[in-house]
């Protein structure tokens, strides 16, 4: 039977002083190799581990990838042996292409968690790494996931899943429309198919749907004595309240400012009696008017070395990553 690794073809670099990363196969004796679409220079491959080093952009994602193409490579050794037809190396390869044009659910995650981080959109990222987490628990199995077996059963398992696993109807609200993006994601970059969409469509009535879960929350407005109160509210006897305090008027005496939005909040921001800023969420441009309330609060936090408004962010906090995981931690507190 034939035997596979992955090697970086050295024998002929190309014009760019790159060399290919192929799939070697040698059977009965004879190499042959199968690109599989990655240029890499020496000094970021390991020769001993066959994978890419640190220093090569996205190394975790792509070595992934090429761990998988060495799986995917026995399972149709298998394949072809339980069809009873002879190994060849043509047939291999003709099964192998048409394989590798489509990844896996946990592969295609790892590509689109490290497209979100490259883009900075950590938030995103993490929404997709906890719904990959969770599709692989629950799947159970060690190999990844063809999209073609996420079916409507698969989605009303997963959904039963996470209802034992204690998520109520907007959590698994939550996951099953990020799990359909995905899906979008998958068909539009033709890792999965269209025939095999699992979700309801307006043309297509079978398949799995949201229209049974529903939030049991029921946000309701407080009265106005109901503010008055938070807004008298004596945090003498409180001291560690004072900044939630200050920041939970703030926000509303700016119309609803979100917490993350306060945090990015800078001086530069705040000219001719208004305050200018681009919410994060909806990249909307807003102003608000500086009233008497609002220059209250910004008097208690008078300007320092910093640019920002609030001691939430410092200068120390450089990176999304660390912006992202301050504010989290600060929202907690």
């Amino acid at each position: 039977m034939p035997t596979f690794n992955i090697k970086l073809y050295t024998k002929r670099p190309l014009k760019n002083g790159l060399y290919k990363v192929v799939l070697q196969i040698v059977h009965n004796r004879k190499p042959t190799t199968i690109s599989l679409g990655y240029e890499c220079a020496l000094e970021d491959w390991d020769k001993d581990k066959r994978l890419f080093k640190k220093s090569f952009k996205g190394y975790k994602t792509k070595n992934r990838i090429l761990r998988r193409t060495l799986e995917r490579a026995d399972e149709i050794t298998d394949e072809i042996q339980l069809s009873k037809k002879p190994f060849t190396i043509q047939l291999f390869r003709k099964q192998f292409l048409e394989q590798n044009n489509q990844v896996h659910f946990s592969a295609f995650m790892d590509i689109l968690i490290n497209e979100f981080e490259q883009l900075d959109r950590i938030s995103n990222r993490n929404i997709y790494r906890v719904l990959k987490n969770r599709v692989v628990t629950f799947h159970g199995s060690k190999s990844d996931i063809p999209f073609s077996e996420i079916n409507q059963r698969f989605l009303e398992r997963f959904e039963v899943f996470l209802r034992l696993d204690g998520c109520k109807d907007g959590g698994i609200k939550h996951y099953m429309k990020t799990l359909k993006a995905v899906y979008n994601k998958a068909i539009d970059r033709e890792h999965a198919k269209e025939e095999n969409y699992p979700f309801t469509t307006a043309r297509k009535k079978s398949g799995y749907s949201f229209s049974h879960l529903k939030s049991n929350a029921k946000p309701r407005a407080i009265s106005i004595e109901e503010m008055d109160k938070l807004k008298e509210f004596d945090t003498s006897e409180h001291p560690h309240l004072v900044e939630a305090h200050l920041y939970f008027l703030f926000s509303y005496y700016s119309r609803g400012m979100n917490f993350k939005d306060m945090a990015l909040l800078k001086w530069s921001d705040i000219y001719d009696n208004r305050i200018h800023y681009t919410r994060s969420k909806t990249k909307g441009n807003i102003d608000v008017n500086v009233s008497t309330n609002i220059q209250k609060i910004l008097d208690h936090f008078p300007p320092t070395n910093c640019d920002y408004v609030f001691p939430i962010l410092s200068d120390f906090h450089q990176t999304p990553l660390q912006i992202h995981n301050r504010i989290s931690k600060c929202r907690k507190q």
